[in-house]
């Protein structure tokens, strides 16, 4: 009897002995992986939400086992290398560019260290062309990410608004010169043009106040449409040039599907969400220990057809029946 009480008390004391050293030994946090995202503007959010939501699909929860630094420039690009060097200064894991702007930044800065941080862009027109990649198929060097063919897509959406709008011949489009390849899209414009016998008047703008003279010269020249060109300050200026197309009644063809949110007639590209979560698994697959160098540049997976009958109506147009019905996202009046 007093052996199976010594045992048993035994039993205890251990139980008691561990309980102690469990308690008082520090538990482990699990390990985060640290991604540093760079953005030029507000709009770009959604990209970084896109990325967020393809990285939690994918097994990356946030404040559990990743961590977000996001920095914002605010529309002001000269911020955008003082912002950079702060994200490669915290060491994340993969910094993130939401643009071209953005990845232009980041590649300058990583390019001088000795082991240079992977970086992923989000979408950006021409990566081969901007000097971002040494070509799609093998990116080379510390970047990849994804071409989202907001150039070449130019003479699609120059068809789509034929096709939309066939009554309308004048078609104005509206670029600013300080993007890449401003001069050598003309060419695939006028090939399409001629094709749907359609007359292109060329526009250019780089500051707000240029979008009013613009607009009202469009008017004087009696333009029926207008087509946006890819860019960063258009992107940025689409809502002013639109309540300003619309006071002239100049319906206006966006670039992204979010531009029929903002007074576009229509559109035709891959949406910023679309994006960031289609570069989720690029990231992953650096995370997972491959060379950014060694992953081929990607094109979108979806691309959007947009089309605002709350604008058209507002305009006093009717959208051909025919092309509607191919459109992907209706906003209805």
């Amino acid at each position: 009897m007093k052996k199976t009480v010594w045992v048993v008390g035994s039993i205890l004391l251990v139980s008691l002995l561990l309980l102690t050293l469990l308690s008082s030994t520090p538990v482990k946090k699990p390990h985060l992986t640290k991604i540093g995202v760079l953005l030029a503007n507000d709009l770009r959010q959604a990209k970084f939400e896109g990325l967020e939501s393809g990285l939690k699909t994918l097994g990356y929860e946030n404040g559990e086992n990743i961590t977000y630094q996001v920095l914002n420039a605010q529309n002001d690009l000269a911020k955008l290398p003082v912002l950079a060097t702060n994200l490669i200064e915290a060491r994340p894991n993969v910094l993130v560019a939401a643009g071209a702007v953005e990845a232009q930044s980041l590649k300058t800065l990583t390019a001088k260290m000795s082991s240079p941080l992977p970086v992923v862009f989000l979408g950006a027109l021409s990566p081969t062309e901007l000097g971002l990649v040494g070509s799609t198929a093998h990116p080379g060097g510390n970047i990849t990410g994804l071409n989202n063919y907001h150039l070449e897509l130019t003479s699609k959406r120059l068809e789509l608004l034929h096709r939309l709008l066939p009554a309308v011949h004048k078609v104005a489009v509206l670029g600013d010169t300080r993007v890449p390849f401003f001069v050598e899209t003309q060419k695939s414009i006028h090939d399409a043009a001629e094709e749907f016998a359609l007359t292109i008047n060329t526009y250019t703008v780089s500051t707000p106040e240029e979008v009013a003279q613009v607009i009202g010269q469009m008017s004087q020249d009696r333009i029926e449409a207008a087509l946006l060109l890819p860019g960063f300050f258009l992107e940025t200026s689409t809502e002013q040039i639109v309540d300003l197309a619309i006071q002239k009644n100049i319906p206006v063809f966006g670039v992204y599907p979010g531009d029929v949110e903002q007074g576009c007639l229509a559109s035709y590209g891959a949406s910023y969400k679309d994006q960031g979560e289609q570069s989720a698994h690029l990231v992953t697959k650096i995370l997972q220990g491959e060379s950014p160098g060694d992953i081929p540049v990607e094109t979108p997976d979806k691309l959007v057809f947009a089309v605002n009958l709350q604008t058209a109506r507002r305009l006093g147009i009717r959208p051909a029946p025919s092309i509607l019905s191919f459109a992907d996202k209706v906003i209805q009046p």
